[in-house]
């Protein structure tokens, strides 16, 4: 794959400026939409609430923030990619190893985000903007998987 053009990284970063404005909000969106859209996800989950009233939980709200800081590392360091990809190895070692989580559901996630990103921008996450992210969850998506191919369980 290809990597992010000057174009691509502006893109990313101006939307996910908005984004993470409110890091705990909207990462409790993507939380609560990742187990509506794929239950399958919900039995990774073993230390926060999947079902009840997951708006007002401060689990869910706490491990929403992760995800959105998680992001935020790799979008500050899209112009230095071995930092990102060392920050993303150390994520998918974690999710492999300790959680038990299959790789795929990554890509779960990020459908997830890209379909937030759509509802609460409108008009502003413009075809163009869509496949930046696009592209780049895609570069994720192949160092996580190259990550959980190299690394063996501890």
């Amino acid at each position: 794959m290809a990597l992010l053009t000057d174009a691509d990284k502006k893109n990313i970063q101006r939307v996910w400026a908005k984004l993470f404005e409110n890091p705990e909000e909207n990462g409790k969106t993507i939380v609560i939409r990742l187990f509506r859209d794929y239950p399958e996800t919900k039995a990774y989950f073993k230390t926060i609430p999947t079902e009840g009233n997951l708006q007002e939980d401060p689990l869910v709200r706490f491990h929403g923030r992760r995800i959105m800081v998680a992001l935020n590392q790799v979008v500050e360091n899209l112009n230095n990619w071995k930092q990102a990809c060392r920050i993303l190895d150390r994520l998918a070692d974690k999710h492999k190893n300790v959680h038990q989580v299959p790789a795929v559901n990554f890509q779960s996630i990020f459908q997830v985000i890209l379909n937030v990103c759509k509802e609460l921008l409108g008009n502003e996450f413009s075809t163009e903007v869509s496949l930046s992210w696009e592209k780049l969850f895609g570069l994720l998506s192949e160092q996580i998987n190259a990550s959980y191919m190299s690394t063996s369980k501890s």
